[in-house]
């Protein structure tokens, strides 16, 4: 029954994820190798870290029974609190159907509470430290790990949603849809920092329990 909740859940989320993957820019430009080379490194570091490790697999298992509802209606929750409702229709409605019980300011609440409790852990805390540490100074514009499920188990920045296992960052790092298990994003700009996310796999040996996304700025790393 496990197996099937989690192929289902897998299926249900690429095709979710499949809508996107056309809409591509015609002027995307991949960062270098260098860039690539030097997140591996960057992650390589730190992510065998025991308490780190522990951290996703108890996230993991908390997770392990939310049916795609649940899923649906947590990430909503966290969508209308991170983007506002206006900006996150959709995702109103469907917290409006799936949980009508609770007002969507109740639903904002609870998303506010989910991002703080995101943010505030001790995972954030010890990313956090990580991102400062890096060099050259600025070269990592941010940090987010997920569990085996694809909820974000700690964060430096504030991603739009909770949820990424619809999402090549997961998909194709730790459910291996990848051969490479590595996911490499086009560089994008914001605030005038020109920066590339990209994906791995965090393992326990052999096994892959989590993943992790390092945002770099490709003007700091040649």
């Amino acid at each position: 029954m496990k197996t099937l909740k989690f192929a289902s859940l897998v299926a249900l989320t690429v095709a979710i994820g499949a809508g996107s993957a056309f809409a591509q820019d015609k002027k995307a430009e991949q960062p270098s190798p260098a860039v690539v080379e030097y997140a591996k490194k960057f992650v390589a570091k730190w992510s065998g870290d025991a308490k780190l490790h522990e951290a996703i697999k108890a996230s993991t298992a908390k997770n392990r029974k939310l049916s795609y509802e649940d899923v649906t209606v947590q990430d909503g929750q966290w969508r209308v609190a991170k983007s506002g409702v206006e900006k996150e229709k959709k995702a109103a409605g469907q917290l409006a159907e799936l949980a009508p019980d609770k007002s969507i300011e109740e639903h904002v609440k609870a998303g506010e509470a989910l991002i703080k409790g995101a943010r505030e852990n001790p995972t954030s805390e010890f990313l956090q430290k990580q991102l400062e540490s890096a060099e050259p100074k600025g070269a990592v514009t941010e940090i987010f790990v997920m569990d085996g499920w694809g909820w974000n188990v700690g964060q430096t920045g504030g991603t739009s949603d909770m949820y990424q296992g619809d999402e090549g960052k997961w998909q194709k790092t730790f459910a291996a849809g990848d051969p490479n298990e590595i996911e490499v994003l086009d560089i994008v700009e914001e605030d005038g920092i020109r920066y590339a996310h990209v994906s791995l796999p965090i393992k326990e040996g052999d096994k892959n329990i989590g993943a992790v996304t390092v945002g770099v700025d490709v003007d700091k790393v040649k």
